[in-house]
């Protein structure tokens, strides 16, 4: 088993060395091979396990290369899924949703990826940050709900101008639709625009490793802070940096101490 998983790095290795000289239409058509061949031996799971590490390998180095959009996102994190890497996926699967936040693939598969984390029975300890935003309500592009907004805004205007000259009722309702249509865009947009800020000022951090205590200050002497461990896939923010250390919060409010060395923040 070991000498099969060193000869499995290995060939990471170098595939990645020979990627890393080819274009990125040559990596991203190398990615999509790796993946779909994949996907074709999953009966076998020792090798698709390889096509998928071989997959996440070239779809992480576009990133590094600056390549960012919804869909390399989104690849990267099945891939990540497939190869067992669960903590990677539920990080590639919320960078892409800060791209695109209407994409429902992307959210459905970070989804699907939350389901596979183990947590404890019973509360909401380091549960998933819960969306308020219900399930069956579309999501409408940004750029779309300013428009509307703008449109709504002046039909409310032009309604109760048109009220105060002919006096009719069903005016101000008109204007009262207008108005209420105006008000929701504009306080969607408002939370869009602070969950942006939030995402931007704490960084999104992923634990990597089953078993994590979070500790009351910056290392192992520390009492622990929670008796529930944190196992690998929980999200949380990060606070603060210390040394080797970060304090993070999780999605319910609890603060703690966590070693860096069992948490991933990046992709590339």
């Amino acid at each position: 088993m070991a000498c099969t998983s060193y000869l499995i790095a290995l060939a990471l290795t170098v595939t990645s060395s020979a990627m890393e000289q080819q274009s990125d239409a040559a990596v991203l058509q190398h990615a999509e091979t790796a993946f779909t061949k994949g996907l074709q031996v999953r009966a076998q799971p020792a090798e698709a396990k390889t096509y998928f590490q071989d997959a996440t390998q070239s779809y992480k180095l576009l990133l590094q290369r600056g390549a960012r959009n919804a869909g390399l996102f989104r690849n990267l994190g099945s891939a990540s899924l497939l190869a067992g890497n669960l903590p990677q996926a539920i990080l590639a699967y919320r960078m892409g949703l800060q791209l695109a936040p209407g994409d429902r693939l992307l959210q459905a598969n970070l989804d699907f990826a939350r389901r596979q984390v183990a947590h404890a029975e019973g509360g909401g300890f380091a549960r998933p940050p819960w969306e308020q935003r219900p399930s069956w309500l579309p999501r409408i592009p940004r750029a779309w709900q300013l428009l509307i907004a703008f449109v709504a805004y002046g039909a409310l205007w032009l309604a109760l101008t048109r009220w105060w000259m002919v006096r009719r009722s069903r005016l101000l309702g008109a204007a009262a639709a207008a108005g209420a249509v105006t008000a929701l865009l504009v306080g969607s947009l408002l939370a869009a625009e602070w969950k942006s800020l939030q995402e931007v000022r704490h960084q999104v951090v992923i634990i990597a490793d089953d078993g994590v205590l979070v500790r009351s200050g910056n290392g192992f002497a520390y009492p622990r802070r929670y008796d529930i461990p944190l196992n690998r896939g929980v999200e949380a923010r990060l606070l603060y940096a210390r040394a080797d250390w970060l304090q993070i919060e999780l999605s319910g409010g609890e603060v703690g101490w966590v070693p860096a060395a069992y948490t991933i923040r990046s992709l590339d």
